[in-house]
């Protein structure tokens, strides 16, 4: 290869240079400068400090691809991401601890008042699977004298109240009732054991209490950033889909088109896939992002409110899906990543539309969009490590091909972990 199939290229990724090329490269030029007749034995002092530079080279070739990318929202990850998104005004949405409230109790009636401070920390058995989540009272109560039990308000601890990691501190807080049953630091007058409890589960809000949420994954804020690119503004095609799209978590994916006919009149069709999701989500989503004076067009129609509490009647179309299965047979390198599958999988299926392995679904392709075959192929050949790959892609998957899938207006193109099959040649 060339140097100049390294680097940034004409597409905008950036093609690393791996080790193996770098020593390569570091022996021909070693060659060129003493001599094609040296000897560059495995063992040779030589050679060993060529393969060390290399090493090293190879680091910088990393380093400098990920300051690359860095530049880019789409390709950053972690405290890159946070940071260029903030120059957009977005930040990331954090870990949520779960509320919920706990009795503690005793078996015979209190002889003083039991005095249980703010901030007396319970928590739920640690198990073979799981550790100990701990719960903080966020009021002091008292078990008053001749009673055998009284109620406390509890929260699950921040990360920085405790060393116990951040995955366990998130959805992990919403736990069943009766499973906070271990006081951390024991209570004057209290039992050491069946002490406290909570009757209810944690983070019902159908109870009032406060529902637990992790962090949002790095995945999760692009594609919030992205969806919101127009949705402070109404009127704009572009502002009428991100409005409806943030309507509801279900909605996978939407397509508005404007009306123009002096027959009918003027406005916007929107098309939604959106099973399960109520007509009335879709009516409201459009009533906020569609500029007074203009229709809405459809099939199928729901109730909007509007700011003066004015009912509207709006229609739009629902999309049927297509399941688009891609079947790839890849020929890699030892630099194939382990999980190189799921990595290809999850780029097509970002691609098409889908929920891929982080458990997000992505809109993917516009509804109505052709599926393209040299995309598809591309995706995957984007890997590290991939050498050749054999696609085929199809809406039968006992007859895929490659050609391009066709998709019909009103119709919404999706893939997923289960349509998607990878598979290494050895």
């Amino acid at each position: 290869m060339s140097d100049s199939d390294f680097g940034i290229q004409d597409d905008g990724s950036f093609q690393r240079k791996h080790v193996d090329d770098i020593r390569s490269d570091q022996h021909q030029n070693f060659k060129n400068e003493v001599g094609e007749d040296v000897e560059l034995r495995e063992s040779s002092p030589q050679q060993q400090l060529l393969d060390a530079n290399a090493i090293e080279i190879a680091r910088l070739w990393e380093a400098v691809e990920s300051m690359y990318y860095a530049s880019f929202f789409e390709d950053s990850f972690g405290e890159q991401l946070d940071k260029q998104l903030a120059l957009a005004g977005f930040s990331r949405i954090p870990a949520r601890s779960a509320t919920g409230e706990v009795v503690f109790s005793r078996g015979d009636a209190a002889p003083d008042d039991i005095t249980i401070p703010s901030g007396t920390v319970v928590t739920t058995p640690r198990t073979e699977t799981m550790p100990a989540i701990p719960f903080e009272t966020t009021e002091g109560v008292i078990l008053a004298q001749g009673t055998t039990e009284v109620t406390a308000p509890v929260e699950a601890l921040k990360p920085w109240q405790t060393d116990l990691n951040e995955e366990w501190l998130g959805e992990e807080t919403n736990v069943g009732a009766n499973t906070i049953t271990k006081l951390d630091s024991p209570i004057g007058g209290l039992p050491s054991d069946d002490a406290v409890t909570n009757p209810e589960p944690t983070g019902d809000e159908a109870l009032g209490y406060v529902s637990g949420r992790n962090r949002e994954t790095d995945a999760e804020f692009k594609l919030r950033y992205q969806n919101s690119l127009a949705g402070g503004g109404s009127a704009t095609l572009q502002a009428v889909r991100a409005g409806v799209f943030n309507a509801s978590d279900e909605i996978r994916s939407v397509g508005v088109e404007e009306v123009r006919d002096p027959n009918t009149g003027y406005g916007v069709r929107v098309t939604v896939l959106a099973p399960g999701v109520p007509a009335d989500t879709v009516a409201q989503a459009i009533v906020d992002s569609r500029a007074g004076g203009l229709e809405s067009f459809g099939a199928e129609s729901g109730t909007g409110t509007l700011d003066d509490g004015t009912q509207k009647t709006e229609s739009f179309d629902r999309a049927s899906e297509v399941t688009v299965y891609v079947e790839a047979s890849l020929t890699t390198s030892e630099t194939f990543p382990e999980d190189g599958e799921q990595r290809i999988t999850d780029r097509l299926t970002r691609y098409i539309g889908g929920t891929a392995s982080d458990g997000i679904a992505y809109p993917g392709l516009e509804i109505g969009e052709d599926v393209i075959y040299d995309q598809v192929f591309r995706r995957v050949m984007e890997v590290q490590g991939v050498i050749m790959a054999d696609v085929q892609i199809g809406t039968d998957p006992a007859a895929l091909g490659e050609s391009n899938v066709a998709i019909n207006e009103g119709q919404a193109a999706m893939t997923g972990t289960s349509e998607v099959t990878i598979s290494v040649v050895e």
